[in-house]
């Protein structure tokens, strides 16, 4: 014979609870409460909330009720199972314990433990987390989870595994409709693209808050945050890695674009290269996954250094096709200074712009005009200084080799003068000086937070698994 309650409530503005069972036992349990305990194919009705188990037991007077075994929870498209549920009747709430799953039709979320508010349409859980959809699956210690909203909240070692993108944070909200993750705390994000020929391209950033969109490809990261970029081939050897630091880093990626602006105390470095600058702005131009052409930009008051080369200006670009060879511009007011290492000197140069070619990151020419004006110093045979020169002209022109000068052409109004060894002038230094080699950024500089080092450090499997995985790296090797 099967048991079927009607618990009517003491407000009737509520709705009443139905219980229904194959059987029922009544009885006073040891703190004097009126308990009943049903059996067999238990079943609830509130409204639209229905919830079904092997077995429960009914605190009349409390309007709670314990269910359990295979104990499952569905209001208004949401189902939520567990093991054992404690479910008060009067404010609609669900606490779940033992294998606790929620699933909306697109979204399922695991955990130990986890509270349901039937009403709200909200889930909390705690004790380890999992939420898993089509775009991403996402871990942490504990979170909540709005199912009308598609909105998670997720505390305590959070993990975020999409399809290109990773991402870890102390606290992250996640909205799935628009794949939007907002992070904070000890934020660290992978982003993974496969250029021509199987090349990769890695970008790791790392920051305290963070603004992620997978579906639109735009990050925006703040809090002292660093950007490294590797390039790797098929076989997953370094081909080239770049490090930038700023108050705030925006990335964007479409299909043929990659975009990376820094704004506020911007530092890069490379292999041969390193800058500090107020503000930077980096492309990648791809066609067919083969990058096409690459531009670094760097405003307000840009000091860049190629070796033993120094150059600044108002504004600088760099730019090149992906190959070997890259051309350098830099205007107003360029200023070369290289220094000799052999005799110890520096080398200055200045005008209105500068045109310079690089191959692989080593200066190879650098052409200053109009109004160029220029200081080296001679050696002999022997490499010991055998004078100095000041010149100017219309344009002047340096070849290097190696990183030091090997070739001076003036021309148009060339106009100079010559010094022995003890006629040369002290200081001896062009209009408008700057040589500041202590201030050139070095990986030491920019990855001294131990939090980062922890990471690039990390055996691979601790930080991905599958087509993302991230190969342990030493800051001291870059």
């Amino acid at each position: 014979m099967g048991w079927r309650l009607h618990a009517q409530p003491a407000d009737t503005s509520r709705r009443p609870v139905w219980l229904q069972a194959d059987s029922l036992i009544g009885g006073v349990d040891a703190a004097g409460r009126r308990f009943r305990s049903l059996v067999g194919n238990v079943s609830l009705q509130q409204g639209e909330t229905r919830l079904w188990a092997q077995r429960a037991i009914q605190w009349p007077d409390l309007e709670r009720i314990r269910f359990v075994g295979n104990v499952r929870i569905v209001e208004r498209g949401d189902s939520l199972a567990a093991d054992t549920i404690d479910y008060d009747s009067r404010q609609k709430i669900g606490r779940a314990l033992g294998n606790v799953r929620l699933w909306d039709g697109s979204v399922t979320v695991e955990a130990p433990l986890g509270w349901y508010y039937t009403q709200e349409k909200r889930a909390s859980f705690e004790a380890g987390v999992r939420l898993a959809d089509s775009a991403a699956v996402l871990t942490s210690q504990r979170g909540t989870y709005w199912s009308s909203e598609k909105k998670a909240e997720f505390y305590g070692q959070v993990r975020l595994q999409g399809q290109r993108r990773y991402l870890e944070a102390d606290t992250v909200i996640y909205f799935r409709d628009t794949e939007v993750a907002l992070a904070k705390g000890h934020v660290f994000i992978i982003q993974q693209d496969t250029l021509d020929e199987g090349t990769l391209r890695r970008t790791l950033l790392f920051g305290r808050q963070a603004f992620n969109n997978e579906q639109t490809g735009y990050s925006r990261l703040e809090g002292h945050p660093l950007l490294i970029l590797l390039r790797q081939d098929s076989a997953q050897a370094p081909i080239d890695t770049l490090l930038v630091r700023a108050t705030q880093l925006h990335l964007s990626r479409e299909d043929s674009l990659r975009r990376l602006v820094a704004h506020g105390s911007v530092q890069l470095w490379q292999r041969r290269l390193a800058a500090r600058a107020d503000s930077l702005r980096y492309e990648q131009v791809l066609h067919e996954g083969r990058l096409v052409r690459e531009v670094v930009q760097l405003f307000g008051q840009p000091i860049v250094w190629f070796e033993h080369t120094q150059i600044t200006g108002d504004t600088l670009r760099l730019s090149g096709d992906g190959h070997a060879r890259d051309t350098l511009w830099v205007a107003p007011n360029p200023f070369v200074v290289q220094q000799d290492t052999v005799l110890q000197r520096l080398q200055q140069l200045r005008g209105r712009r500068l045109v310079g070619y690089l191959e692989q990151d080593s200066l190879r020419q650098l052409v200053v005009g109009p109004n160029a004006e220029a200081i080296y110093f001679l050696r002999d045979r022997n490499d010991s200084l055998r004078g100095a020169v000041r010149i100017s002209g219309d344009e002047i022109t340096l070849w290097f080799e190696r990183e030091s000068v090997r070739r001076v052409r003036v021309q148009g109004g060339v106009q100079g003068t010559q010094y022995s060894p003890d006629q040369i002038p002290e200081p001896f230094r062009l209009e408008g000086f700057r040589w500041h080699p202590e201030l050139r950024p070095s990986p030491a500089d920019l990855l001294e937070e131990n939090w980062i080092q922890h990471r690039l450090q990390a055996e691979p499997t601790r930080l991905l698994t599958g087509p993302l995985a991230l190969p342990a790296v030493d800051p001291r090797r870059l």
